[in-house]
């Protein structure tokens, strides 16, 4: 009941703080004609100042080429908080060992996945500018409000089919429940008007994703530590020795976690994009990727308790769950690609150039450098 009411109130704070702390920011660049970034001929793309359309016309050079690994792809911002992810953690771990203090773990699980999660949002900016169309405070906002929303929702509505149905309904559902809490506050906001940029909504989803990653591994802490009884499948006791704990903690970290905030951030990816470009024309694609994504994080989950009775089974299953991550990744990369701003085409490495823009397929659409549309208007002749 106390997290439940705690919950509420880091929703509703959050909400009003990302809210008032949202302000009107122009298109980065401002429209117009660049090349384009999906051609090797030399040809150029509008811009519209919040992504690339389908307009294109003859240009008089090729756009610049990334090399892989190279460019913006590595930075100090990023991996220094990486690597004061694995010192907390580590210290964390054998303070935690040494004493049996589970407050230890609890806080470094929360600071680790913390720095992890900033270390991320570092490495993803590199690549599309995000501080130009969002601000830190509002990223913080949105962090709070869906840790709010994980104690109000996800984890009353996933208590509440373990307790009736079971475990294996509760996975089953987990994709809809989890995926559908993480996304009230990016639609939400989005609702309200805010943040209707495609660079801002994914800097919103991972946030959100972020909020839901801290809060549920710095939960598992205690949970893990606090556990008893079978394990999921039945076929043994839960090991709650510290050591375990820390294994299991470090693993959630990252490898479950940031499966968390790549799905969110898949999900906005394309549905902001189709709705700025096609608007309303573009809900159905917007919908049918967030179903994806919930379908894809329950058949993970679900693939826990799936295989109890086959060893082999839950061997190659905890083997694609690695794959799972490189896949979700990729998949996240190539949607937010299509984001990279023109500044940044040429300088960030070959797997952020965009690809796979709107096709031409009407006359080139030609508009003064300083003009702007409004979002969810769509481009003449664009597809995606």
């Amino acid at each position: 009941m106390i997290l439940t009411v705690v919950g509420a109130v880091l929703l509703v704070a959050g909400m009003v703080a990302v809210v008032s702390a949202a302000r009107a920011r122009d298109g980065v660049p401002a429209a117009g004609w660049f090349p384009d970034p999906a051609s090797h001929a030399p040809r150029q793309r509008r811009w519209d100042s919040r992504a690339w359309t389908g307009d294109t016309q003859e240009g008089a050079q090729a756009a610049e080429r990334g090399h892989r690994f190279r460019g913006r792809f590595w930075g100090w911002s990023w991996v220094a908080s990486l690597l004061a992810a694995f010192v907390v953690l580590g210290v964390g771990a054998a303070v935690y060992t040494s004493s049996d203090q589970i407050h230890v773990m609890g806080v470094a699980s929360l600071v680790g996945m913390a720095l992890v999660c900033w270390a991320f949002y570092r490495f993803v900016n590199r690549q599309l500018a995000l501080d130009d169309v969002i601000g830190p405070v509002e990223l913080l906002a949105v962090v709070v409000a869906s840790s709010g929303a994980v104690l109000l929702v996800a984890a009353n509505v996933n208590s509440w089919i373990i307790d009736g149905a079971g475990i294996q309904t509760a996975t089953a559902f987990v994709g809809l429940v989890e995926e559908g809490t993480k996304l009230i506050v990016p639609l939400a906001l989005f609702i309200l008007g805010r943040y209707h940029d495609p660079r801002a909504g994914i800097a919103v989803g991972l946030a959100s994703g972020f909020g839901f990653a801290i809060t549920e591994t710095t939960q598992y802490a205690y949970q893990t530590a606090a556990a008893s009884g079978p394990n999921f499948c039945g076929t043994g006791t839960v090991d709650t020795t510290p050591t375990m704990v820390v294994q299991e903690q470090i693993f959630r970290i990252f490898t479950v976690s940031p499966l968390h905030w790549l799905w969110t951030g898949i999900a906005v990816a394309i549905a902001w994009r189709l709705w700025h470009l096609h608007g309303r024309r573009g809900t159905p694609g917007a919908v049918g990727g967030i179903v994806l994504v919930m379908v894809v994080h329950s058949l993970n989950d679900s693939s826990v308790t799936a295989f109890c009775d086959d060893a082999s089974a839950q061997t190659l299953a905890s083997l694609l769950r690695w794959v799972l991550l490189v896949v979700m990744y990729l998949t996240f990369r190539a949607w937010a690609r299509k984001s990279t701003p023109p500044q940044l085409i040429g300088r960030v490495s070959r797997g952020w150039t965009p690809k796979h823009l709107p096709r031409h397929t009407g006359g080139p659409t030609h508009v003064d450098a300083g003009s702007t549309r409004k979002s969810g208007d769509r481009t003449p002749g664009s597809t995606d």
